[in-house]
């Protein structure tokens, strides 16, 4: 009797050629060879809707005023490389600035409800920094 032993299956994602390109093939293959074992084709909206279910994005304010988020797997752990850092005041001048604000059209009113909501968090620095002194 031989004993063959049956090819190791490696999991594959390919983009199928069509036009917009927004179609995946996804399978496995035979390990060593180009063979498909298994596969289904699936439009990219469906497969990012589905592993974004699974995604927890998670926005923390540093002591030094950097605003950190990261992107949290279905694990509860953080996603490697899935990272943005800005400060807190670089968001603001990009918020305000002349060009954001014509072409947002921003009312005013919304600006002192931004205003209002800069000034609580100020206070609550504040009041924190009273605590620790």
């Amino acid at each position: 009797m031989i004993n063959t032993r049956a090819p190791l299956a490696k999991p594959f994602v390919e983009q199928v050629s069509i036009t917009d390109g927004r179609l995946l093939r996804i399978g496995y293959r035979a390990d060593g060879v180009e063979s498909i074992l298994a596969s289904v084709e699936l439009p990219v909206e469906v497969l990012e809707q589905q592993i974004a279910d699974g995604l927890e994005l998670v926005t923390t304010i540093s002591a030094s005023g950097e605003i950190v988020s990261q992107i949290f797997g279905s694990s509860g752990l953080a996603l490697e490389g899935a990272r943005s850092i800005v400060s807190i005041d670089s968001l603001v001048s990009q918020t305000v600035d002349a060009d954001s604000l014509r072409m947002e059209e921003l009312p005013v009113s919304e600006l002192n409800g931004l205003l209002r909501s800069l000034e609580a968090s100020i206070e609550h620095v504040r009041t924190a920094l009273a605590q620790r002194s």
